[in-house]
């Protein structure tokens, strides 16, 4: 993320790029470390994610109201959860490598015990649709990313909803994806 984080910067955003350590751990864990590194502050709040990172904010935004006062822009959310998630489940190997956090994408935890965002929160979403590595593409129906499907970025509440030909991975250092996301949080629509 430094790459918008630096070009937001220059648009004339005052940014702060938040780390969180979902190979260490759960969701609620991460929601009050990230609440916790938030220094207090009277301006708007907007956030700008990437995967699982839209996930972490939808669970802030309940938990911590007050800190989310923004624009929410999510980049490639598994918001519907993560087809892969549910495949690697019974295996050590996923366990290790995707933390507590990252297990707690599966499709079943995210549609069941992940928070929608609360009414009236201005959220968008920018979802990929071309897989550079397509790895896990066989477990992903329709057009996705490589690791997310376009379908699985949607949720209620969404206002705008734009689908660009970029991979996962790659997506925060492409420039159509850092125009829109200077673009929307510009716009006063």
């Amino acid at each position: 993320m430094e790459i918008p984080a630096r070009r937001l910067h220059q648009a004339g955003f005052e940014t702060l790029n938040l780390p969180y350590s979902s190979f260490r751990k759960p969701l609620p864990d991460l929601v009050d470390d990230v609440a916790a590194a938030l220094p207090p502050s009277q301006k708007v709040t907007h956030f700008v994610t990437h995967s699982m990172g839209g996930i972490l904010v939808r669970c802030l935004a309940r938990r911590h109201p007050g800190l989310v006062t923004g624009k929410v822009i999510m980049m490639a959310p598994p918001n519907q959860g993560s087809e892969i998630v549910d495949w690697l489940a019974d295996s050590p190997l996923a366990r290790w490598s995707l933390g507590p956090g990252g297990m707690q994408l599966s499709t079943r935890f995210v549609r069941e015990k992940i928070p929608d965002f609360p009414p009236g929160q201005e959220v968008e979403v920018i979802m990929g649709r071309r897989a550079v590595f397509p790895v896990f593409s066989f477990l992903l129906p329709g057009e996705n990313d490589g690791i997310v499907t376009v379908e699985g970025g949607r949720m209620p509440g969404v206002r705008r909803f734009a689908v660009r030909d970029v991979d996962h991975t790659l997506m925060m250092g492409r420039e159509e994806v850092l125009e829109l996301l200077r673009e929307w949080l510009l716009s006063t629509e």
